[in-house]
């Protein structure tokens, strides 16, 4: 197994990099959401409970389709 520090984005279709771009749009969104929704209904939680987890799955979900090669 080889890693790299480099990640050519481009060697993905344009189509597949608007599917990830919209997904993280929607992810920024379901955040902003929640965020606003804890403190305006005055949760018993702080917001990161749920918005942390949201994030590092995408992000480890995004790193790898990133890092994948096709062998």
């Amino acid at each position: 197994m080889h890693l790299s520090n480099y990640v050519a984005v481009a060697q993905y279709p344009r189509s597949t990099r608007r599917v990830v771009a919209g997904a993280w749009l929607l992810i920024a969104v379901k955040c902003g959401l929640i965020w606003w929704a804890v403190g305006h209904w005055h949760m018993p939680f702080h917001p990161l409970w749920v918005v942390g987890p949201t994030l590092v799955f995408a992000g480890l979900a995004t790193g790898l389709w990133l890092t994948h090669r096709e062998d």
